[in-house]
């Protein structure tokens, strides 16, 4: 019995540990910038790695991935997207008590 509840609990912080773009769901923010795909990471990139030094960008279909790892939740995962007149931009992040204020609002300004 205490190995089913074992594995039960670690099955249960595995999932926490997922990118939030793997869950089902919808973006906490999605938006569109007139920038491309390259322009707006490179506005975004700098500024995500002030607030948080493990941040990493990655090339994606038709764009970038822009990840800040979290240590207690999900990470903060940014996709950009090349789209008509400039870039869809999707900020995924974890519960309301993790999400970083910093961050999201590095996806506004750069817009």
């Amino acid at each position: 019995m205490r190995m089913l509840i074992a594995g039960v609990a670690v099955a249960a912080l595995a999932g926490c540990s997922l990118p939030t773009s793997l869950v089902p769901g919808e973006p906490n923010v999605s938006k569109y910038s007139d920038k491309a795909p390259k322009e707006y990471a490179g506005c975004v990139l700098p500024l995500w790695r002030q607030e948080i030094a493990g941040t990493t960008q990655t090339a994606i279909s038709n764009g970038y991935r822009i990840t800040a790892p979290s240590v207690i939740t999900a990470d903060e995962i940014l996709d950009i997207v090349k789209s008509k007149d400039g870039s869809r931009v999707s900020l995924y992040q974890g519960p309301p008590w993790a999400k970083s204020a910093a961050l999201r609002q590095a996806v506004r300004d750069c817009l």
